[in-house]
């Protein structure tokens, strides 16, 4: 119900503004509140149809938006404006960034306008909170924080500098233009690899730079890129050694890891079935043998035992999957024309439930 929901969420948010100044104390129900008006009004108002079956919202999506209020550091906001552009941006990330129309974007932008006046008697224009940015590339070393970004100059030049270090060190060329949308996109990109359990499923046609910007996000944030090879004669049997050695990095040896998959490698619709069980559970059944299990068992029983778990082999192999879950981050790369997009959506109902979707437009004519 509602006013559980509220509960939860309002003492979660209670118990992280403790370490804040006294002015920002009052402030976590009326986010929480504001939070919830939004998610219940945008599954009244903007309803799936056929060339929106992605506009499907669940409570996931509203803990998404109060787990990235809790990535900022008390130091970090300024005052309660600040605050408001941050619960403005992590609302915007997790529900408009999915919204196809200009008229969507529209109803979205006056509903926050409406919601900022009624919950925080603020008079503000939809101008004043659309562009907001807040990101960890902007500092070194890691974990950097997460703080607003208001110098796109300087974003641009960070970025700059980050592509030309990923070209020198890992020999791949990483020609790209940092304009506005693209420094947008690479922060949500950014944003969901900071986040324990974030996946993305980035929308846009071929060449709006999905790949090259999750490439250099992963490379920022210091996390191995995993990708598929396609060659002669590649099927399901490849396409499991090949997922056993991406759950084998993140789970076994404990690495952060992106998974980057195109809608292009789908050989066999079966490849999403599998994607859609590690989104929603962390691991493919029957993937591994009997000697490769007892590998991973090996493998990860130091790691088991430092958590201060029973040396079980029930135990080891689910603090296996946990770390999976953890390490791993998948990022997909989709285009929405024709409809295998749809009917992919309507199928695998965990590339929209358990991603944050980012909606790639035409890129603006600069």
């Amino acid at each position: 119900s509602n006013a559980s929901m509220r509960t939860i969420f309002a003492s979660i948010t209670q118990g992280f503004m403790q370490d804040f100044r006294p002015e920002f104390h009052e402030m976590s129900g009326p986010i929480v509140d504001a939070s919830l008006e939004i998610y219940i009004d945008i599954q009244k108002e903007l309803l799936p149809t056929p060339s929106k079956s992605h506009y499907t919202f669940n409570l996931r999506d509203l803990a998404k938006v109060i787990q990235g209020i809790l990535m900022v550091e008390p130091k970090n906001i300024a005052d309660a404006d600040e605050m408001l552009l941050l619960w403005c941006h992590e609302a915007s990330r997790v529900f408009r960034d999915r919204l196809i129309s200009v008229g969507d974007r529209d109803w979205y932008d006056s509903k926050v306008v409406t919601v900022l006046s009624s919950h925080f008697s603020r008079t503000w224009q939809a101008s004043q909170f659309v562009d907001v940015l807040f990101s960890d590339f902007m500092a070194q070393p890691k974990p950097t924080p997460y703080v607003q970004v208001t110098d796109m100059e300087k974003a641009n030049k960070v970025l700059k500098e980050y592509a030309e270090d990923y070209t020198l060190n890992l020999n791949k060329p990483m020609d790209l233009v940092f304009f506005k949308d693209a420094i947008g996109h690479i922060s949500r990109i950014a944003r969901l690899l900071r986040q324990p359990r974030g996946n993305a499923l980035l929308v846009g046609v071929g060449g709006s730079g999905r790949q090259s910007l999750t490439r250099l996000a992963s490379y920022m944030a210091e996390m191995k890129c995993f990708q598929i090879e396609l060659t002669r004669g590649y099927g399901v049997n490849e396409f499991h050694e090949d997922l056993k050695r991406l759950l084998m990095q993140a789970g076994a040896e404990n690495k952060p890891t992106v998974f980057l998959f195109s809608d292009t490698q789908i050989i066999k619709e079966s490849f999403l079935e599998d994607i859609n069980n590690i989104l929603n559970a962390g691991e493919v059944p029957d993937l591994f043998a009997a000697d490769e299990l007892s590998k991973i068992i090996e493998l990860v029983r130091p790691l088991a035992k430092a958590a201060g778990k029973i040396e079980t082999k029930d135990i080891i192999f689910s603090h296996f999957i946990q770390l999976c879950r953890e390490n791993l981050h998948v990022v997909l790369a989709f285009s929405p024309v024709g409809e295998s997009f749809r009917n992919r959506l309507r199928m695998f109902p965990s590339l929209v439930n358990c991603c944050t979707i980012d909606w790639f437009t035409e890129w603006p004519q600069d």
